[in-house]
């Protein structure tokens, strides 16, 4: 609760000094360089809004650290999908795997699936989050077994590159 107030009556403090320059009657831009020239105002909520809002700046996870970096792919990056219930994380790359990771703690690689002959563009888990399904730049997608990592099916025809991927709000026969 102290941390609180002390992080609400620093942002004031902040915006004061921002706002009593005499050269300026205009109002601070968002991201401004404080009087000293080493801190930067990246926001700061409308006074009269502080009080009232004290814990709305706050957030909570279960991530050991406010930033993580997943580091497991030998190529760039391309999606990102969380499971329904949040506890994994799926990341697909140019590198043609998909890599599961527990969405707390500290992000542990749990399973790596393999497959694709090409990038992965997207990925998303299914509604369960027993499986997840892969669209690749080899014409195809993938589905993959969250619990054993294999692929269970894959799905061709496409002429092209397979961009995306969503699923259905209700459960599909077609994944079961």
């Amino acid at each position: 609760e102290d941390a609180r107030r002390g992080i609400v009556n620093n942002l004031r403090e902040e915006k004061r000094r921002m706002n009593s320059t005499p050269d300026d009657q205009t109002q601070p831009s968002k991201r401004q360089r404080a009087d000293d020239g080493q801190a930067i105002t990246l926001y700061a909520p409308p006074e009269e809004n502080v009080d009232q809002n004290v814990d709305a700046g706050l957030r909570t996870s279960s991530l050991a650290d406010p930033t993580m970096k997943l580091s497991g792919h030998k190529g760039s990056v391309y999606c990102i999908a969380y499971d329904p219930q949040g506890d994994l994380l799926c990341s697909g790359s140019f590198d043609t795997t998909c890599l599961l990771w527990k969405a707390g703690g500290n992000c542990e690689n749990v399973a790596v699936l393999s497959g694709h002959k090409n990038a992965i563009l997207d990925c998303r888990f299914t509604n369960d989050s027993e499986k997840v399904i892969a669209a690749s730049a080899d014409n195809n997608l993938g589905v993959f077994d969250v619990a054993t990592g294999e692929r269970l099916k894959r799905f061709m025809g496409h002429s092209s590159i397979v961009n995306a991927v969503d699923v259905s709000s209700e459960a599909s026969p077609a994944l079961a």
